[in-house]
């Protein structure tokens, strides 16, 4: 048996070599220059932004009156404000708060700081967030970003610029003169035909995401693993499961058994306890055997509760047939209908 199952074994792991060695040496389909999977993994191109050109949109919205003078005093000086200056300016205690844990972090993952972009977003949608705290939130995550080396720096300045178009676009409608003559930067010039504050509107990077291609496996050698794995299985706990099954359906069969019938009722619950004993221990009792050789031979397979109660059965059975006691027809069957709860809970 040990040697059919190592045979299995290394079959199995001659079967997962071929298919590694097949792989391996599989020719790339693909044509020259055709992009490969490092390159999925890099966020889009996006035109260059810079912070500079998110304090000159708060300047001239200042000027034509967009912002009040309380809101501008909270955006003085934006491109130089430290982390701590712009959580202290933020008015909203709860975005506060937040900032405040998200810098205690330490280190931001990407998921970090998506997660608090999507927060930005919901406390907007409810109504629970301003535009000057907005803008300062992304200030202090922007400075947290970059500590980091984060690539949603460009994101942070991109999301900023959009904010200050709709405060724009809400209060003084369209702004034609910001970004013009000098202050114009390579992005704008792109967006020169939007007829509103021609901001870089550009798609946003998402988390890069890992695409793995897991290779074909054949047929023939997933079939071969599974027959290998089966047998492997059969053979070393084949014969334990077995037994087990065998077990319990002999101790059902006996349960079906209608052989309790008046006159030889008593004898033949000695015989069904025999059996059930046989079933238990695996120890079966052979013709040339008297019942005391047996009950010498199966105890010492049985455990003291089953072996004394199997040994009163017996003691029973030879003053009953022998001594021609019938009280001890009931112990007999007594013990046996014991016996039988025992071997319904064991199994």
């Amino acid at each position: 048996m040990r040697k059919v199952a190592l045979f299995s074994l290394l079959t199995l792991l001659l079967t997962m070599g071929m298919l590694i060695t097949a792989v391996s040496s599989e020719v790339d389909r693909h044509t020259p220059g055709f992009p490969q999977s490092v390159e999925s993994l890099q966020l889009p191109a996006i035109l260059p932004v810079n912070l500079s050109d998110v304090e000159k949109a708060i300047l001239e919205l200042s000027k034509q009156g967009v912002l009040s003078e309380e809101d501008a005093a909270k955006l003085k000086g934006f491109s130089n404000l430290s982390l701590q200056d712009a959580v202290t300016r933020i008015g909203n205690t709860e975005l506060r708060n937040s900032l405040l844990n998200l810098s205690n972090k330490g280190v931001l993952s990407p998921d970090d700081v998506e997660a608090f972009l999507n927060y930005l977003s919901s406390l907007k949608t409810s109504g629970a967030l301003n535009p000057v705290d907005e803008l300062l939130a992304l200030r202090a995550l922007e400075l947290l970003a970059k500590a980091n080396q984060s690539p949603y720096t460009s994101r942070i300045l991109l999301t900023m610029l959009s904010v200050l178009k709709d405060l724009e676009t809400q209060k003084s409608g369209n702004l034609t003169t910001f970004f013009k003559g000098s202050l114009q930067s390579p992005a704008e010039k792109v967006f020169q035909s939007f007829p509103t504050l021609p901001l870089p509107l550009l798609q946003l990077p998402t988390a890069p995401q890992l695409r793995l291609s897991l290779p074909k496996i054949p047929y023939s050698v997933l079939i071969i693993a599974g027959i290998c794995c089966f047998s492997t299985i059969a053979l070393l706990f084949g014969k334990r499961l077995a037994a087990h099954f065998s077990k319990k359906l002999n101790i059902r069969s006996i349960e079906r058994m209608q052989t309790l019938k008046v006159g030889d009722r008593f004898l033949e619950a000695y015989w069904l306890s025999v059996h059930i004993v046989s079933t238990i221990s695996s120890v079966k009792k052979v013709d040339s055997e008297t019942h005391r050789e047996y009950l010498a031979r199966v105890c010492q397979r049985l455990g003291p509760g089953v072996a004394d109660l199997f040994r009163d059965i017996t003691t029973a059975y030879e003053e009953y047939r022998y001594g021609f006691r019938a009280e001890a027809g009931q112990r007999i069957l007594n013990g046996f209908r014991k016996l039988m709860e025992h071997a319904r809970a064991s199994t």
